[in-house]
This record gives C-alpha cells, sequence and structure tokens, in this order.
C-alpha cells in the first residue's frame, strides 16, 4: 500500500513537473524519440520497488543503466601509437616494398616471436611498436637489400580479467588491452541492482617477486562509479587493465531516495564509510532542482521498530539523510496569471499575454491561421467561475475575422481552430463505425474515439447514437485520415464538434458531417465540402426579389434540392454541377476540355443510384469517342461520373505477363495527383474489361474498355508501335478461343473492334542483326567491332577483318565470352560463400578454431570475391584448319572478344615461385630449366599440382619427379603455373575442393597476365 500522505503530496509533485496549459501544435505534432521500454512492476528490483512503493512513483537506481548492452568483440586499433608495448595475440600487418613485395598479417605468437614470410623470427613481446620495426626493417634488409618494410597493428591483442560479485555474468572476462575497469564490467553484462557502485574493489595481478605491482594495497584499489557517471572524472576507473587483474563487485551499501521536481530523482548510494548525507549533497547528486523557488521538503524515515515517520523539513539547518530515507519535494505555490492560448490550425500555436490579447478578435487575425482554415466553427475553452469546470463554446470565426465577435477573453481560455484534417476526420471510417453501432474503436485509436466511443454508450438513445443523422450518416463511405495530433491532445474536442454538425448529404465533392456555430448558412458549410459557390444550396429566393438564408444547425440534414451530377476524378474541374436542361455525357467533358491530359481514353464509368429500383447501377463509356462525338449518354439525378488516370488504370489492372513493363508508381499512396479512392466496385469494373495487349508496343499490358474498343485505339493508348513491330503480322485471340491474323497495312483491320477479355499481340519483325557487336583485336589486318548476322562463324569474322597478318599466332588465340566470364563469376562466388559459411559454422559451434587456418580462409575468401574473370573459351582460329575441319569452327555470339597475338618468344613462369617471370622460349627446354629461371617453387608452393597452360588456353598437368622421364614438349606463349599447398585447409570439411581452387585462381591469374602482355 502507497503512505496516503505520499500519495498527497505526490500530486504537487505532478502538477510542478507538468505546465497549467500544455501547449499544442496540431499542424506539425512532434516526433518523440524512441526510447527505452518503461519500466514495469517485473522488471524493477526490491530496493526500487520499495523506494517507489513509498513515494507513489517509479524511482530507478542511479547509474546502472550506465553500462552497454553487449560490448565489442574485438577493439579497434586506429590509436594504436609507436610507444604501444607488444605482447603474444597481437595482430600486425607487415608489408614490404623493393625487391620483396608482400603485404600479410602474422599474429604473435605464445612464445612471443613475430615469424614473417622468408624473414628471420624476431622476438616481438616487450618491444614497442617502434623497436619492432628497427629490428625487423634490419632482418628483412639482411634477406632482401633494397626493401623498406611497414608494420601496423591490424587487431590488438585480449587480456583475461576475473570479475566477481554482484555482476550479471561473473567469471573470467576476454577485452582489449587497453580495456578499463568499465569495459570489464561491460563484459560482465553490467552491475547488476544489488552491488554497490561505490565500493568496487580492483585488484592487480603479482608480479613474480609476489608484490602487488603499480603499489595498490593488498586489499585492493578503492573505485567510486560515482565520480565518473557524476563528473565525468574518475580517475581510478580509467586505470588500465592487464592480464591476470581481478575486479569484485561488493553488495549495495546504504541508499537514500529523492522524489518530485528534481532534474534527476531516483535512488542513491551513500559515499564509502558514510552514514549521513547532507540534503544539500543529495540535492547536487539528483541533478539540482527543476524550477527555482521555495519547495516544501517532507523526509520519510524508518524507525527502530519498522515504522515509518513523516516530517517537514526547514530550508536551512535540516538533519542529514540516513539509509533508507525518501525526500520527497513540492513547490509550496503553483499557480499562473495572465495567460491564455492560441492552439490548432495556426501558424504560431502557444501562449499569449491576456492584457495584450484581451478579445477575441486580437487574439486571432487571418496573419496567424494556417492554410485553408476551417472558419464555420471554432472551439473556445474556459473555466466556469462557479464551478470551475471546463467549459467549451462554439465560435463563428467569420465573425471574428469580420469583426462582429469581440467578445472578451478570461484567464486560462483556449481558443482552438481546426482545419482540413479535423473536419474530414468528422466523417472517417474509424467515426462512422461507431455511429454504426461498434462497441469501441480499434486497440490504437486515438483518445478522440475512445471519448466518442464512451458518450455512445452512455446515450444509447442518444441522438448522436440513435438519432436520424447518425442512422443517415451509416451508408456514407468514410475516408482513411488518420486522427488529427489536436482529437488526441483534446479528445472532447471530436464529440463537441458532431454534436454541432449539420450533415451534407448530396451536391458536394464531399458529403459528411460540417459543425457551425449557432445557425450557420448551409452555403458556406457546402462551400466547405467543395461544393460550387453557388448550386444547391444557395440562399431561398422570396417574394420581391429577397433571399432566405438558408439555414444549417447542429442536428440537421441537408439535401439539395435541384438535380445534380459530379464530375469526379481526373477531370480538370471536378465538383458538383446542376443537371439543368438534359445534360447528357458528352456535355459533362465539355467535348473534351474537361478531361486532363493524361486521361484514361478508353474506359470512364457512370456511378447511378436508381431511385425507383433501389438499385446501385454502374455504366462504362468510352471518353475518347465521348469526346469525339462518337457516343453519348443521358445523365441522371445523382449521377457520378468518374474519369481515371492512366497511372490509375496501370495499377489497377496489372501486367498481363512478362511483356508487360508498367511504370512504378509514384509512391504508396497511388498515382500522382490521385483523386479521391475509386469505390469497391468501380474498380472490381476496371478489372473484369481488361483487354490484353502484348508484343511490339511501347507499353505491353492489361487495357480495360467500355464496350469495346478498335485496334488502332488500343495500339495508341498502348504507346504506340514499335520500331520492331510487323504490321503484316497481328494476332487477335478472342474469349470464346477463336485466332484471327490481321495486316494493319489494311485499313479495315485497324478498325477491328475487340470486346473485354479479347487479346492483341504485335508480332515483331524477325531480327538477322545481333543487337551487339563482336570485337576483333591484334594480329588481323582490319581490327575493330563488327556487326554479326545469327549463325556467323569465327572464320567469317576473320575473312571480314582482312584475315592474318605474317606475324599472327592463330595458336595463341584467346576467346572471351560474356557468358563463359559470367558462370566463371558464379563459380568464384559459390566457393566464397562456402568458405565464409564454414567459419561461421566455426564460430557458432564456439569450438577453438586454429587462428591460422581461419585467417588462411578468410583471405581465399577475399581473393574469390575479387578475382575477375575472363570467361576464356578455347577454340581453333588457324583458317587453314577451319577450312579443312568446318565443324570446329565456332558460332559467335553477342559481345565476344577475340585477341589474336602475335607469335610470342616467351614462356610465363608464375604462381608460387620466388620470382615470377617471363623467360625466353628455347625449343626443347625443359619445364624444370623455365622453373629454375624463377628462382623454384616456394615454400608455399603444391608440387605435386604444377600445371601447364598452352597457348590456346588448354591446361595439362606438369610430371617433375625424378622417376618422370617423359619430356613434355613447351610451345612459345606457355605458361607455367606453380598452385598454392593446400595442406594448411586440411581441417576444413571441404578441404578436397580447395586444390581445384586455387587451381582456378591460379589459372585465372595466369590468364590475365597473358593477355596483359
Amino acid at each position: 500500500m502507497v503512505p496516503l500522505t505520499a500519495l498527497t503530496v505526490w500530486g504537487f509533485v505532478v502538477s510542478a513537473a507538468e505546465p497549467a496549459s500544455p501547449a499544442l501544435n496540431a499542424r506539425t505534432p512532434a516526433v518523440a524519440p524512441q526510447a527505452k521500454p518503461a519500466p514495469t512492476a517485473e522488471t524493477l528490483s526490491s530496493i526500487e520497488s520499495a523506494y517507489s512503493e513509498r513515494a507513489g512513483s517509479v524511482l530507478l537506481q542511479f547509474g546502472y543503466d550506465q553500462f552497454g548492452e553487449e560490448p565489442p568483440r574485438r577493439d579497434g586499433s586506429g590509436g594504436v601509437q609507436a610507444d604501444y608495448t607488444l605482447g603474444p595475440g597481437d595482430e600486425l600487418l607487415v608489408t614490404l616494398r623493393g625487391q620483396k613485395s608482400s603485404s600479410k598479417r602474422h599474429v604473435i605468437d605464445a612464445t612471443g616471436l613475430l615469424t614473417a614470410d622468408d624473414v628471420r623470427p624476431v622476438v616481438a613481446q616487450g618491444l614497442t611498436l617502434a623497436d619492432l620495426r628497427a629490428q625487423l626493417a634490419n632482418a628483412v634488409t639482411a634477406s632482401f637489400p633494397d626493401t623498406e618494410v611497414y608494420v601496423s597493428v591490424t587487431e590488438i591483442r585480449r587480456i583475461g580479467v576475473l570479475v566477481t560479485g554482484a555482476v550479471a555474468r561473473p567469471g573470467r572476462q576476454e577485452v582489449g588491452a587497453f580495456a578499463t575497469l568499465i569495459d570489464a564490467l561491460t563484459a560482465a553484462g553490467g552491475v547488476t541492482r544489488a552491488g554497490s557502485l561505490r565500493r568496487i574493489r580492483l585488484f592487480h595481478a603479482h608480479a613474480a617477486g609476489g608484490t602487488v605491482t603499480g603499489g595498490a594495497p593488498s586489499n585492493g584499489l578503492p573505485i567510486d562509479l560515482y565520480d565518473l557517471f557524476m563528473t565525468g572524472d574518475g580517475a581510478n576507473a580509467g586505470i588500465r587493465l592487464r592480464d591476470g587483474d581481478r575486479v569484485f563487485v561488493p553488495p549495495l551499501g546504504p541508499t537514500v531516495a529523492l522524489a518530485g521536481p528534481f532534474k534527476r530523482p531516483g535512488v542513491y548510494e551513500l559515499p564509502p564509510g558514510e552514514d549521513r548525507l547532507p540534503v544539500a549533497v543529495a540535492t547536487e547528486m539528483a541533478g539540482g532542482l527543476l524550477r527555482p523557488g521555495s519547495h516544501r521538503a517532507l523526509r520519510y524515515a524508518i524507525g527502530p521498530n519498522g515504522e515509518e515517520r513523516v516530517e517537514e523539513l526547514a530550508e536551512t539547518d535540516a538533519p542529514p539523510l540516513t539509509d533508507g530515507d525518501l525526500l520527497l519535494l513540492a513547490p509550496r505555490r503553483e499557480n499562473r496569471s495572465g495567460g491564455l492560448r492560441l492552439d490548432g490550425h495556426v501558424l504560431r500555436p502557444g501562449p499569449r499575454a491576456l492584457e495584450r490579447t484581451p478579445t477575441i478578435a486580437t487574439l486571432v487575425t487571418a496573419a496567424d491561421l494556417g492554410p485553408a482554415p476551417y472558419l464555420p466553427f471554432a472551439v473556445l475553452a474556459s473555466t466556469s467561475p462557479d464551478s470551475r469546470a471546463r467549459v467549451l463554446r462554439p465560435i463563428d470565426l467569420r465573425a471574428v475575422l469580420n469583426g462582429r465577435d469581440r467578445r472578451p477573453l478570461a484567464e486560462s481560455d483556449t481558443l482552438y481552430v481546426l482545419g482540413a484534417d479535423e473536419v474530414d476526420f468528422l466523417t472517417s471510417e474509424p467515426v462512422l463505425d461507431l455511429l454504426r453501432g461498434a462497441r469501441e474503436p480499434a486497440a490504437n485509436a486515438c483518445r478522440g474515439l475512445v471519448v466518442l466511443a464512451r458518450a455512445l454508450t452512455a446515450q444509447p438513445d442518444g441522438p448522436l447514437a440513435n438519432g436520424p443523422q447518425a442512422r443517415a450518416a451509416a451508408g456514407l463511405t468514410g475516408g482513411r485520415t488518420p486522427c488529427p495530433p489536436l482529437f488526441e491532445a483534446v479528445p472532447d474536442l471530436l464529440v463537441f464538434a458532431l454534436e454541432h454538425s449539420s450533415l451534407l448529404m448530396g451536391g458536394v465533392a464531399r458529403p459528411g458531417f460540417y459543425p457551425s456555430a449557432a445557425r450557420g448558412s448551409a452555403a458556406a458549410l457546402a462551400l466547405a465540402a467543395g461544393g460550387p459557390a453557388s448550386g444547391p444550396y444557395d440562399d431561398i429566393p422570396m417574394v420581391g426579389g429577397a433571399t432566405q438564408r438558408r439555414p444549417a444547425v447542429a442536428g440537421a440534414i441537408l439535401e439539395p434540392d435541384v438535380p445534380v451530377y459530379e464530375l469526379t476524378g481526373h477531370a480538370r474541374r471536378p465538383g458538383v454541377r446542376p443537371l439543368a436542361g438534359g445534360a447528357t455525357l458528352r456535355d459533362a467533358l465539355a467535348g473534351g476540355d474537361a478531361l486532363k491530359r493524361d486521361v484514361y481514353p478508353l474506359l470512364g464509368v457512370i456511378e447511378r443510384f436508381d431511385r425507383r429500383t433501389l438499385a446501385h447501377r454502374l455504366f462504362p463509356f468510352s471518353p475518347r469517342e465521348v469526346a469525339s462525338g462518337q457516343a453519348n449518354r443521358a445523365l441522371a439525378d445523382g449521377d457520378r461520373v468518374w474519369l481515371l488516370s492512366s497511372a490509375e488504370v496501370r495499377l489497377l489492372a496489372g501486367p498481363s505477363d512478362k511483356d508487360s513493363k508498367p511504370e512504378p508508381p509514384q509512391g504508396d499512396a497511388g498515382p500522382p495527383d490521385a483523386g479521391p479512392p475509386l469505390p469497391d466496385s468501380v474498380a472490381a469494373l476496371v478489372r473484369e474489361r481488361g483487354v490484353q495487349v502484348r508484343g511490339a508496343v511501347r507499353a505491353p499490358g492489361t487495357y480495360p474498355v467500355a464496350e469495346t474498343a478498335t485496334i488502332d485505339a488500343l495500339i495508341a493508348t498502348a504507346g504506340g508501335l514499335s520500331a520492331t513491330a510487323d504490321l503484316a503480322s497481328l494476332e487477335v485471340t478472342t474469349t470464346t478461343g477463336q485466332r484471327r491474323r490481321l495486316d494493319l497495312r489494311d485499313g479495315a483491320s485497324a478498325r477491328t473492334a475487340l470486346h473485354p477479355g479479347d487479346s492483341l499481340r504485335v508480332n515483331p519483325t524477325p531480327r538477322t542483326l545481333e543487337a551487339r557487336a563482336v570485337t576483333i583485336s591484334g594480329a588481323v589486318r582490319r581490327p575493330g567491332s563488327y556487326d554479326v548476322a545469327r549463325g556467323e562463324t569465327l572464320s567469317s569474322l576473320i575473312d571480314r577483318a582482312g584475315g592474318l597478318t605474317e606475324e599472327a599466332y592463330p595458336a595463341g588465340t584467346s576467346f572471351l565470352r560474356d557468358s563463359e566470364r559470367k558462370r566463371e563469376r558464379a563459380w568464384f562466388d559459390q566457393q566464397a560463400r562456402d568458405l565464409e559459411r564454414w567459419m561461421v559454422q566455426e564460430v557458432e559451434k564456439g569450438e577453438a578454431a586454429r587462428s591460422d587456418v581461419v585467417g588462411l580462409a578468410r583471405q581465399l575468401a577475399t581473393q574469390l570475391r575479387g578475382v575477375e574473370p575472363l570467361g576464356r573459351i578455347v577454340v581453333e582460329a588457324d583458317p587453314q584448319m577451319l577450312r579443312r575441319r568446318p565443324e570446329l569452327d565456332v558460332l559467335l555470339e553477342p559481345d565476344d572478344r577475340i585477341l589474336i597475338p602475335k607469335r610470342p618468344l616467351t614462356v610465363t613462369v608464375t604462381g608460387e615461385v620466388l620470382h615470377p617471370t617471363a623467360a625466353q622460349f628455347v625449343s626443347g627446354k625443359t619445364a624444370e630449366a623455365y622453373l629454375r629461371e624463377a628462382g623454384g617453387a616456394s615454400r608455399n608452393a603444391d608440387d605435386a599440382r604444377i600445371f601447364l597452360i598452352l597457348p590456346d588456353g588448354r591446361a595439362q598437368p606438369l610430371s617433375l619427379s625424378s622417376w618422370n622421364h617423359t619430356v613434355t614438349a613447351i610451345p612459345p606463349g606457355s605458361a607455367i603455373v606453380v598452385p598454392r599447398d593446400p595442406k594448411p585447409f586440411d581441417l576444413m570439411e571441404f578441404s578436397k575442393n580447395i586444390g581445384t581452387i586455387l587451381g582456378q585462381l591460379a589459372i585465372s591469374a595466369a590468364a590475365i597476365a597473358v593477355i596483359s602482355e
């Protein structure tokens, strides 16, 4: 139970934290930043629950939210300086430039050694980064003169710290070498709310002699995190941890709580070694007061026998707080005077001074209103001097702006101005659902709907719930307008506006509820509802030429007295028009002048309600035929003529097949310049009257039609014929399955009428020329790009290029094909994904995978992602051989590239050799001799998988064993490839494929090198 006194005083506290009249900006609501979920009874600690129950509000312990959710698994290395001391586990990037060029990552092993390729090991443990650079430079210079070495730290080593006591995950924690106490506590899940933040102990690891390093006493170094959290000082909290350090978090010490208008109310722990806390110090810990001035301070203390005593403290010489005390603060006075407010659909909402705006005419002027304000109705909220209750009064803003209403204002009055959003929401579907009998709004409904539901439930037989207006409005179609912020902040305004509304049932663009002050004008409401300036709600003519204003009173149902029709949708001037002189559809479209430029020409809809048969009927028509005088129809009272845009039709009809290429919609709400939403019945009619247009037109798709549409009209609507259209080959398929072929060159065929459900296909002209060219270069007489016909061969292309030159070497032709390149690219990507999947599985298993194997796998995956395959295929390019064996003459495809080199005089040796080179070709020279010229294989080479790439791209293995006496002929232009040894990858589950992967990488690299030459 919460003490009654605490709840009483807390009433003053809440009033101090909130303004007396909250400011409201109904047009531009502020977007609240996302915050952590509000604490609940289940998430509070026991001490938080105890203090919160005593205070009557939620109080949280200070400082425990400072720990991150999850520490980073690895520390960055961007800030490592030259004086950083290295140790086992540090990862270094060693880059060599000069005689020896390489760039690799190396990890200092457990013995402190750094072993780089082809360089003697260096003892790195204990050296600074600068010292290591010097020693490694000497070692590299000894092996490779004229070589510069660059060393940087890429990953900091991890150290182990034992964290015990009141933490979420006690035990050994791995943190970075630069970690502080906060990092270790965060790695342990943070301090629990049962642990102390002010009495933490840090024990440094012992040196070899048994003494505590750093001069700390044997009972540890005390650390108070309040210094860090409150002032940012916390010198001890910033000490860098060492491998083997221990951190102990003791239980929570004595506490006090502060509630009320503090900047940081909460539960605070007393300083170490102290059992009393002065009130001034406690106030400073809580961030100080929210507002200046005198306050009433109540101290809740627990007595020796467990009872709680309440005493009011003096502002000076107040006794200090002790363990378990609760300090509750409230202002001595809370009042405002001389203020009022202007809110809602205004440019500058907020408070105003009464002395500057004593009347309603001075409070709001035309310059204060937002765009398109609703003038017939506003709301003035005042306080009754007798009952002190809030009273709402309707205001005619037109009378205020014209100077006819100059009523005086009183202190704390608020004038709410409505706009189009608020008035449209009165006839929205959520409001109409409640008026139709729904018992409660949706779960996420705004407060205005909740208040409306309560009002309807309280008076089920009242005029708002069961009156004529409610019954008449049940048949309206409401919009999906979101709840305006004004009805969320001041929910009573929604009910008040409905109680003062007239219901306009027709003759306007937007029928629905429109509030007015006292006896308003029906013509003014019709104008606000999108009706014409003069029309069915005009003033009533009287005898003698006088007129009488048609009133609009609360609860009235207004309908037009003259026949009207409505032109809506994609029209230049939509709206309600009088149906005079037997108006027709052609009159409504004004001979085409009423149509927008991108109106859909083949289908419009007349929506009609027959009052005799009570039937709702739809009549499709063709705006194109009506505008050209080929069709017409008489309109009836209450007709609604729907015109559609081309973009709207594309969204409704959707693509017909893979040939369709509809333009993407502009945004989620529909096509640009979208009018009112189509009724479901009209949208269904549009979808069911489609004609499929396919083939060689600029915009294939589904095109709804009225009754019929000619072929030329459909093709024009589809953007016209494309350049590849065959006029002599059109195909029409009817809904009965009959198929006809037509020739557009015959004028009569273009006038063939198609019906809904038919399909039209315009066949393209067969292409004999490929859309893209092929390129031939190198040792031909006329190199360049050539257009090729279907079925053209390589020999034909060589003839067109003038034939081969005398120095041409057709055996070394490189034939590059885009489809083959894509296949190779897909294969490399798949292998990279397999490697990355294996690395992820190793991490998820939690097993200690060999770091060197994982590093090699990561490096290999990067290489697979970065390699650019050429797509080379093996072809025969010798014209004489192609004449003898035409079956070897390859067919050309678009984007093929052919490179015919000159006769080479070299043999390339590449891969895992000490010095990749291009050796001079010597007839009869063996592969071993070429390898010796490249310095021989490196220690990472796979001697058993050395292979030869012949000039035409074929590959064959080379056996260099002493037992092999077969001599492989090596022609000029060949490449000897020494692949990498796959043994380091033996631990992988797919190690059997590593050799293939490494071989393919080597082939790609060799092919690129040959073509580059």
